[in-house]
């Protein structure tokens, strides 16, 4: 009796051990497990975050640019693109760390200076100016200032200084043996721009010159920055050269450089389109 008891309870434990096994099996081969394909296209994915392009990177510095774009449309060919004359200084960045140790942060001085806005300079108001010894006669801003005591020069100086300089025009008509190349006025231009530099300033950059219509002539042009001697002001102007007829006509503007814009459009434009010979 108590050996058939024993079997019985054997028996028994053996078919509760069977059970557990066929559980666990079953449990374990339903778990979900990954599978190397969509390991695969989680790190696809990830990766595409990092690496995708927007397309819309600009690369300013690869030659298309033409900042002769400036001028007024007149359809004229460029011969070199204008550059910008004046190096733009960039100021050092300001580290602040409060805690040794820690890692420098790059942040704006919260005491930064606003620059001041120059004041607006009224519209123009124009009269006509007569040349008689360079034969000349254009368009400019009323009442200025002129002098003609040289044959060969004729001088429109505004006689309000805006900020600290006061704008000016020079013309010039030189007789020369024969009409100029394009490189013999470029050389013209280099020797105008060497005189100004000995004479007037203390630091002058130039850009290349470009092609530009002057009375009615292929000419050249140049844009220019620069720091005076005298008022150590600072200074932009132009310089168009243009050969017509053995004569060599020379035209400078300068004028305060925060207004570079005003008196491109008032003086350098304006006596331009309208300059005729006499």
């Amino acid at each position: 009796m108590r050996k058939r008891r024993l079997l019985c309870l054997v028996l028994v434990l053996c078919a509760v051990l069977l059970t557990a096994c066929q559980e666990k099996e079953r449990f374990s081969t339903e778990l979900p497990t990954a599978t190397p394909a969509a390991q695969q296209q989680s790190g696809s994915a990830e990766q595409n975050v990092f690496s995708e392009s927007t397309g819309s990177e600009i690369d300013f510095d690869d030659g298309s640019y033409d900042p002769a774009s400036e001028e007024d449309p007149d359809g004229e060919p460029v011969d070199e693109p204008i550059e910008d004359a004046e190096p733009i200084e960039t100021p050092a960045p300001t580290f602040q760390s409060e805690y040794a140790g820690a890692t420098p942060v790059l942040i704006d001085p919260i005491d930064k200076p606003t620059p001041t806005p120059l004041p607006q300079l009224p519209k123009g108001t124009f009269a006509t100016y007569e040349a008689s010894a360079l034969h000349l006669t254009f368009d400019a801003p009323a009442n200025w200032s002129t002098n003609d005591m040289e044959t060969d020069t004729y001088v429109l100086t505004n006689p309000d200084a805006s900020v600290d300089y006061k704008a000016n025009l020079v013309l010039r008509a030189v007789p020369v043996t024969k009409n100029f190349t394009k490189s013999e006025l470029k050389k013209e231009i280099n020797g105008q721009l060497n005189t100004m530099e000995s004479e007037s300033y203390t630091k002058l950059s130039a850009s290349k010159t470009a092609n530009r219509t002057f009375l009615g002539g292929d000419g050249l042009y140049v844009t220019f920055t620069g720091t005076t001697k005298e008022e150590g002001a600072q200074v932009a102007g132009r310089i168009m050269v243009v050969c017509l007829n053995k004569t060599l006509y020379i035209m400078v503007t300068t004028y305060p450089y925060g207004y570079r814009e005003y008196y491109k459009e008032n003086l350098y434009d304006k006596v331009r389109h309208t300059i005729k010979l006499n």
